[in-house]
């Protein structure tokens, strides 16, 4: 019984999947499926901006958003999407981190600035964040989400055992939904060292920031399989291997900044 329903389960996904439209990303080539348009996801991403915009207090400080602006519109220039509406802000948050959202929209915190020795580092994070809104990984992240929801609902009409849903929810998100985002996050990583060599940044600097950042998170194997982002020591090892690659593209760039303008230590 339960292999039978484990066969339809394959069988209704597969006709999903190939109903829905694929791409490749830029600069990778990694196939990826997409069921929504670019256009509905740069949408969301103005909404959610204008939302934290009104939520949220930008800093006053005028080091942090000269350096953001400077930083992010060298990145996005070698982004190459002048269609997106590009905007960046820095928030009034203490946690470290930043964003970007689908459609050009770029944030960064107060509390990730300290960990910035340059405008390289904060580049390579800049670039990260573009990364993902250029591969479009939110939108890929929302197909993954109508597949699995399709997929519990066909079981619902399949099977009312309690156990059978709630292995296929724990087997969807384990074993799909959370490795297709480390494969996000991965990839993020290569675009992100892609765009700041193309923008005449150093990606040697990559390696230092992601080094000392990565030193904040659970070196746990075990919590690396659980969640959505690498942990610090594989994600280095990745960085490291991508370095030659991502000093060709830092060769050919026809300006070249280095470690851009030097930060004063905190």
């Amino acid at each position: 019984m339960f292999k039978r329903i484990l066969y339809n389960l394959i069988l209704i996904t597969a006709v999903a999947v190939s109903a829905t439209g694929c791409r490749s990303v830029p600069y990778t080539g990694r196939s990826q499926l997409m069921m929504s348009s670019e256009a509905t996801e740069n949408q969301m991403g103005e909404e959610a901006w204008q939302e934290m915009c009104k939520t949220t207090k930008e800093t006053r400080n005028p080091a942090m958003n000269s350096a953001l602006n400077r930083v992010g519109k060298n990145i996005a220039a070698a982004a190459e999407k002048p269609e997106y509406n590009w905007e960046f802000k820095v928030f009034e948050v203490k946690e470290p981190n930043a964003f970007c959202l689908p459609g050009g929209k770029v944030a960064a915190t107060t509390g990730i600035f300290p960990y910035f020795a340059n405008d390289a580092e904060m580049a390579a994070v800049v670039g990260h964040e573009v990364g993902h809104a250029i591969a479009r990984h939110a939108g890929e992240r929302m197909s993954q989400g109508m597949i699995q929801s399709g997929g519990a609902a066909a079981l619902s009409v399949l099977t009312s055992t309690a156990g059978a849903q709630e292995a296929y929810g724990i087997v969807t998100q384990v074993g799909a939904m959370l490795p297709y985002s480390r494969v996000q996050e991965y990839e993020a990583d290569q675009l992100g060292m892609i765009f700041m060599a193309k923008a005449g940044y150093d990606p040697a600097a990559a390696l230092t920031f992601w080094n000392k950042f990565g030193k904040l998170g659970s070196s746990s194997r075990l919590m690396e399989m659980i969640s959505t982002h690498p942990i610090g020591e594989k994600r280095l090892q990745d960085l490291k291997e991508f370095y030659p690659k991502a000093m060709e593209y830092y060769k050919t760039a026809p300006v070249k900044r280095g470690l851009g303008e030097i930060y004063s230590p905190k």
